[in-house]
C-alpha cells in the first residue's frame, strides 16, 4: 500500500480517495471514500474512534438500498439497520460500517425492482427469494472482497465482531478478511421495527436463517391497486427511456415537510404508496427512478409537465443525519405531489459526488 496526503492510498485495485465528516446521533463520524477500480464502483467506510487499536472492533458490512435510504421507503429494514449500527458503534465509542454499492443483494436496481414487482403481483404470496429464482438469479450475488483492502488502508488489525443478522454473510465476510489476516470472532444481531409494510420481507429473511424475531404471520400490507409483471418497454411518450420494472413503494413522510431525517417510524408519519418505476436512459446508459402518484398509462406519470424538478441523490444522501439535501428536496416534491393528488418526480443518482452536504 502507498499513501499520500488527504487520506489517499491504494491497495490492490482499491483506491482510497479521502474523507469527510458526518454528524449523526450526537457524534461526528468520519466517512472514507474508496473506488474499486476493477469493477468501477464506489464504496464508503463510516468510522468512529481509533480503528488501529488492538482491542476487538464492532463492524457492519452494509449493502446499499436506495429505496429506504434515499427514497424513505418502509418495505424493508435496511435504513434502520444502518442507523442502528451507527448508534451501536456510538455507544461503544468505536466501530466502522463498510458501505458497499450492492443494490438488490448484488443483482442491481432493475432486478431488485422486478423482484418487488413479482412479489406484489402475487399478492405477497411469493417471497423475495422465490422472485429471484423465477428470474434465474441466485438468492445473493454480493461479494465482500473489497472489505479486505479497505480494512488494510484504514489500519484495522483487531478482531472484528460483525453487526449482522445473516450468518451466511458473516461467513463470507470472514473469508474475505482472511486475505488481511483479520479475524471475525462473532456476530451481534441488530433488528429494526416490524410493520405491516415490511412484515413479509422480514418473514422471508427469518425463514432463510437470518437471526430475527419471527414476525407475525399475518399478511403484510398490499399495494392500493393490482401490480402486473411486464417486459421492459419504452416510457409512454419518451422512446429514449425504457421502463424496466414498476411496483408500489410505501413511503413514510414525516409530519413536517422540512424534516430531513432518513427514517420515520411508520406510526409517526403518513404512509403513501407511490408507484416506483425504474427507467433506463438509452442516452446516458444509466438507471433512474420515477416516483409517481396517479395518472399516466399503467399508473406511471409520464407527462413531463406534471413532474416536479428532478432530484439528484449524492453519496451523502445515502447516509443518515440531518444534512441530506437530496432527501429534503425529494420530501418537498412528494408532499407537493400528494397535495395535488397526482404527478411524478425523477430521481437520479450520482455515486461519484463525494462533496459534503
Amino acid at each position: 500500500m502507498s499513501s499520500g496526503d488527504g487520506g489517499l492510498g491504494i491497495r490492490k485495485a482499491t483506491l482510497r480517495l479521502g474523507e469527510h465528516s458526518l454528524a449523526f446521533a450526537d457524534f461526528e463520524f468520519d466517512v472514507h471514500f474508496f473506488r474499486d477500480l476493477a469493477h468501477d464502483a464506489t464504496a464508503m467506510a463510516i468510522s468512529l474512534g481509533d480503528l488501529g487499536r488492538s482491542v476487538p472492533l464492532l463492524a457492519r458490512v452494509h449493502s446499499s438500498c436506495v429505496t429506504s435510504e434515499c427514497l424513505m421507503g418502509c418495505d424493508c429494514d435496511c435504513a434502520e439497520q444502518l442507523e442502528a449500527a451507527l448508534v451501536t458503534m456510538a455507544r461503544a465509542g468505536r466501530g466502522v460500517v463498510f458501505y458497499l454499492m450492492q443494490e438488490g443483494r448484488g443483482a442491481g436496481l432493475t432486478a431488485k425492482a422486478r423482484d418487488r414487482m413479482i412479489v406484489q403481483a402475487s399478492g405477497n404470496r411469493v417471497t423475495t427469494f422465490e422472485a429471484f429464482a423465477s428470474m434465474g438469479l441466485p438468492a445473493d450475488l454480493r461479494s465482500y472482497d473489497i472489505v479486505a483492502p479497505m480494512s488494510r488502508m484504514l489500519g484495522i488489525r483487531a478482531p472484528i465482531k460483525l453487526l449482522t443478522n445473516n450468518p451466511e454473510k458473516a461467513a463470507a465476510v470472514a473469508s474475505a478478511l482472511e486475505a488481511e489476516k483479520i479475524e471475525v470472532f462473532g456476530i451481534e444481531s441488530i433488528q429494526g421495527p416490524t410493520s405491516r409494510f415490511n412484515r413479509d420481507y422480514l418473514s422471508a429473511k427469518h425463514d432463510l436463517g437470518h437471526v430475527l424475531d419471527r414476525p407475525s404471520r399475518r399478511q403484510g400490507a398490499l399495494p392500493p391497486t393490482a401490480v402486473r409483471v411486464f417486459e421492459p418497454a419504452a416510457l409512454h411518450g419518451d422512446p429514449q427511456r425504457v421502463v424496466t420494472a414498476s411496483y408500489f413503494l410505501p413511503i413514510a413522510l414525516p409530519r413536517g415537510r422540512e424534516e430531513a431525517v432518513q427514517t420515520v417510524p411508520v406510526d409517526a408519519g403518513d404512509v403513501e404508496w407511490f408507484r416506483l418505476s425504474v427507467v433506463y436512459d438509452r442516452a446516458t446508459e444509466r438507471e433512474t427512478i420515477l416516483l409517481s402518484l396517479g395518472g399516466g398509462e399503467g399508473g406511471i406519470e409520464s407527462d413531463p409537465d406534471r413532474r416536479s424538478e428532478p432530484v439528484t441523490m449524492r453519496l451523502f444522501d445515502r447516509l443518515p443525519g440531518s444534512g441530506s439535501s437530496g432527501r429534503a428536496a425529494l420530501r418537498r416534491s412528494l408532499w407537493a405531489i400528494r397535495e395535488r393528488g397526482s404527478g411524478g418526480v425523477l430521481v437520479r443518482f450520482d455515486d461519484r459526488d463525494h462533496a459534503e452536504p
